[in-house]
């Protein structure tokens, strides 16, 4: 890639500006490869504990632990707990993993809707590793955090890979117009950002096109409510103090029962297109009276993973919006890189 002469020579780093550049290198690099190790060993977890052993368990514990100082819904300050007991090696064992990636700290609602699907007393299906029978969870094949972990992996690997041209450089490189090369990771990090959201549209209609051929069991609906969500909104203004509103949300809290095999389950989905939210509560009633507490349902389970479940496989309401967000994002980052490239090379 070509660089600007003149600007190489205008903007040399001296000996502090190049140390601090070194230093940030070195941290930036480390942070790439901390979290690319994390992703590696993560997803080979997740390959290794689908062939662990399976013994039945039972839940002991299953709430929601939330700081006093909660202020917004909106906040990831709520954390599961759930833990369950088994057996295994000849011993009677306790854990409290659900995940590879271990627990998740997120929202009052995820929280409460993950716990719900793990009620005291429910018999579950443990996936135990044969050689240390103390490691045990869940969902194995889950894929909690995975994506940002690649997100995260992606971003650092930009600004490492920036940095470290720059320490060896020993200036700030520029394209041949003085646009700052770093300048281009930017429009770039919004293309990749779309291609995954891209990638998660075309997972769920595979999904969704998958599930309409799985097995179905007779489920019953055992909870639907609309929870109430007050999130916290901050409004900066300028030369003025900062304000805050308090803003309601609704969504259904909704809980079916149904049974495969020997085993128990709760499913929490109506279909693939996520948590329908509102602003009215009139909205998400509406939603909900169609799924009163004692009603008999249809439920669609993955014959493989049967703790992933639905009940209207085929409904493609909202299905548009990860495209939708893809086509933006292409649209905001080619037409960002283009400008860059034409007022930097051209």
């Amino acid at each position: 890639m070509a660089v600007a002469a003149e600007a190489q020579g205008n903007r040399m780093l001296n000996a502090q500006q190049l140390m601090w550049t070194q230093i940030a290198a070195g941290i930036a690099v480390l942070l790439f490869g901390l979290t690319l190790f994390n992703l590696v060993r993560m997803r080979g977890r997740m390959v290794a504990a689908r062939s662990w052993d399976k013994v039945e368990g039972i839940i002991t514990v299953s709430r929601v632990d939330q700081p006093t100082a909660h202020s917004s819904d909106d906040r990831n300050d709520a954390k599961p707990i759930i833990r369950y007991r088994y057996q295994a090696g000849g011993q009677e064992l306790e854990g409290d993993k659900i995940f590879v990636s271990g627990t998740v700290i997120t929202t009052r609602v995820l929280a409460a809707k993950l716990t719900g699907r793990y009620p005291v007393g429910a018999h579950v299906e443990v996936h135990v590793d044969p050689k240390q029978p103390t490691e045990a969870l869940l969902e194995p094949a889950a894929a909690q955090n995975v994506a940002a972990l690649v997100a995260f992996t992606m971003v650092f690997g930009v600004i490492a890979a920036t940095l470290t041209a720059h320490s060896f450089a020993g200036h700030v490189l520029y394209a041949d117009k003085g646009v700052p090369l770093f300048a281009f990771a930017v429009p770039i990090i919004v293309l990749v950002g779309g291609v995954f959201l891209a990638a998660d549209y075309v997972r769920t209609r595979r999904l969704a096109s998958a599930s309409l051929r799985w097995p179905t069991a007779s489920g019953r609906v055992t909870h639907c409510d609309v929870i109430e969500e007050i999130v916290e909104e901050k409004t900066e203004h300028d030369n003025r103090p900062t304000t805050s509103k308090l803003v309601h949300r609704y969504q259904v809290d909704l809980r079916y029962a149904y049974r495969v095999g020997k085993r128990d389950f709760i499913g929490t989905e109506v279909d693939w297109n996520g948590t329908m939210i509102s602003g009215l509560r009139e909205v998400a009633e509406e939603a909900a009276a169609k799924y009163r507490p004692g009603k008999s349902v249809q439920v669609y389970y993955d014959p493989d993973q049967p703790e992933q479940a639905v009940l209207e496989p085929a409904s493609r309401g909202g299905a548009l919006g990860p495209l939708i967000g893809a086509a933006v994002c292409a649209v905001v980052g080619g037409l960002f890189l283009t400008i860059l490239i034409k007022v930097g090379f051209a």
